[in-house]
């Protein structure tokens, strides 16, 4: 095990004051991270979180969620799923067309089935664009690239109480592996994007938590933007190349990069659970620099260029 992975597990640990017991299916019993009474739904898979604003009557929001309680998922009721809309673009031609939160369905604890690996019941969402417009009386003529669909997630219980985003503690939320339980998910109205595929970046590391003179003066190499669906991409490495020259590690993986019409926006967390910024600073359309860093202490410069491909020069995060 490669040191890094050794000294975030250990931090972990040390955090949550808890020992492992089983990390082949469920690492930590759940009442040690919440109150007995609780409850989360970890995004096991998020398989579509965009919609195409040219290709509405095909777009679609999907995740797979996994429910867990203090009896493996056996406790809960039901999951009540929300929708509401927020115009990004008010003072446009169409004026203001936010929408207030409605109920989109409730699905029964019984729909959930338990997974072969974790032993946890698990239930894939999926809701049609067209239908998420009929229930908010919204016209696909309304929409605006970078506006937003909520999707939100409620467990209940049986004595009355409900798990959602606005009781969810920030560790539950942003957390790594089956922690991952934010109980929403923003959908991006998005126009067609051509932003992925390989990458070639220099990088310069200005903060690391061990010494970064292996990455000095900085580090190249090439790395993927690959395509998950309409303007949504799975991002190899967040750190481009930081985890290797100064870890020896693999690359930071497992966030996904939404491009909303130009407007980028980033979500998951990487292979330790960490969450990463991405700003850009600088795009002449040949290259484009992102300052990134994460909430482990790692920052850096990227400049990004794409062999016979330019960047849209009105990209911002």
């Amino acid at each position: 095990m490669k040191y890094r992975n050794k000294f975030i597990s250990a931090l972990m640990l040390l955090a949550l004051g808890i020992s492992c017991t089983d990390e082949s299916t469920y690492p930590i019993d759940f009442d040690l991270v919440n109150n007995s009474n609780g409850g989360i739904l970890s995004q096991v898979d998020i398989i579509s979180v965009a919609f195409d604003k040219f290709d509405i009557p095909n777009a679609v929001y999907s995740v797979t969620l996994e429910a867990n309680d203090r009896d493996r998922g056996k406790l809960f009721t039901d999951v009540d799923l929300f929708v509401s809309f927020v115009d990004r673009t008010p003072g446009s031609a169409n004026g203001d067309n936010s929408k207030a939160e409605v109920l989109v369905t409730t699905i029964p604890a019984a729909s959930f089935v338990d997974d072969a690996t974790s032993g946890l019941p698990r239930f894939t969402l999926l809701v049609t664009a067209p239908a998420t417009l009929t229930l908010l009386g919204l016209l696909d003529t309304e929409l605006e690239g970078s506006d937003q669909f909520v999707f939100r997630q409620a467990m209940n219980f049986p004595d009355g109480l409900v798990f959602s985003s606005n009781n969810v503690n920030t560790a539950i939320a942003s957390g790594g592996g089956v922690y991952k339980s934010p109980f929403v998910n923003v959908v991006s109205v998005i126009c067609p994007s051509d932003i992925g595929g390989a990458i070639d970046y220099v990088t310069v590391v200005t903060a690391a938590i061990v010494p970064i003179a292996p990455c000095q003066p900085s580090v190249s190499g090439t790395t993927h933007w690959d395509v998950l669906g309409p303007g949504s991409y799975d991002v190899e490495d967040g750190t481009f190349g930081q985890y290797d020259c100064a870890w020896n590690d693999n690359p930071a993986s497992g966030l996904t990069l939404v491009d909303a019409c130009n407007i980028l926006s980033l979500s998951g967390s990487d292979q330790y659970g960490l969450i990463y910024t991405f700003v850009i600073t600088a795009n002449d359309g040949t290259t484009m620099r992102i300052n990134w860093s994460n909430d482990y202490g790692d920052a850096g410069y990227s400049d990004l260029t794409r062999t016979g491909k330019t960047w849209p020069l009105a990209l911002t995060f």
